[in-house]
């Protein structure tokens, strides 16, 4: 189902499920930008389907991807709209062209520690077993720092701002939308054994965002937020943060302290934070 966030901003909510990101879609007077290219040709297929019969008119369309991850980059095969990424985001792609994605050859990978869980069981679940569907895309042309996309009437600024997630995560901003497209940037590291933050990182990471002038901020697996909920709930990871750098590794006084600033009971997803935290002062 297509969402209208604002008039010029439509979205496909995430399905964790199948771990399909929320795609977006910015209509501009002249082009229509596709924020990731999504998980399958199946998930950009219904997506780009949907976003047609919302905004009426045809138009020229570019996709830009948020990072390299599979579930932001495997639909971007579906069809011939240009594809548009950071530079690290096509030499991480590169290294994928041409894999074989039977069970085996995931399962191999996973062994070896150049593919995680994670992503192979939810690559097993979206393409069931048709795996000759995965294609792996490169990009059309690339970019380095930022760039801005001008579509007619509104447009886009592209900020690469890495962090443990993805080396290559970006910001995209819609100032006429007053619009912020986090991505995964704000997310743990995954591909690096068990998930974990790096405090600094994170920090230095909300800073950036909050340098944005948005109404809207949105992280592609959770939802569309404003600017109210957002920085209500960043100011929790921001004091988890804050803490984690103060103590490291005790994990046990970064739970006590955290609680107390926050007036309340941690949850079992405050602890989980907590440890991933704490994993984080451990590798540094």
């Amino acid at each position: 189902m297509i969402h209208s966030l604002t008039p010029r901003f439509l979205y496909m909510p995430a399905d964790g499920s199948v771990d399909r990101p929320i795609l977006g879609a910015v209509l501009g007077n002249e082009r229509m930008l596709y924020i990731d290219a999504g998980n399958s040709k199946r998930h950009t297929a219904a997506f780009r389907e949907g976003v047609r019969a919302a905004a009426g008119a045809t138009r020229d369309a570019v996709t830009a991807l948020t990072h390299w991850h599979w579930d932001h980059s495997f639909g971007a095969s579906v069809d011939a709209v240009p594809l548009l990424s950071h530079a690290r985001t096509r030499d991480k792609l590169a290294t994928q062209v041409g894999l074989d994605w039977s069970d085996a050859a995931i399962d191999e990978r996973v062994s070896a520690g150049t593919e995680i869980e994670f992503c192979a069981t939810y690559m097993k679940k979206e393409f069931g077993d048709d795996r000759d569907d995965i294609e792996v895309r490169l990009p059309d042309a690339t970019f380095e720092g930022s760039m801005t996309l001008h579509l007619g009437g509104v447009s886009c600024r592209i900020d690469r701002v890495g962090g443990v997630h993805a080396d290559d995560s970006c910001l995209f901003y819609v100032p006429e939308e007053k619009i912020l497209f986090i991505g995964d940037a704000l997310g743990p590291a995954i591909y690096d054994g068990p998930r974990y933050y790096k405090a600094d990182d994170l920090l230095r990471l909300v800073d950036l965002v909050r340098a944005y002038d948005a109404e809207w901020y949105i992280e592609s697996h959770y939802k569309p937020v404003d600017r109210a909920t957002f920085w209500a709930e960043m100011k929790e990871f921001e004091t988890l943060a804050k803490l984690a750098l103060a103590h490291g590794e005790d994990e046990g006084r970064i739970a006590r302290e955290l609680a107390e600033a926050l007036g309340r009971e941690l949850t079992e997803s405050d602890r989980q934070t907590v440890s991933q935290f704490s994993l984080g002062a451990r590798r540094s």
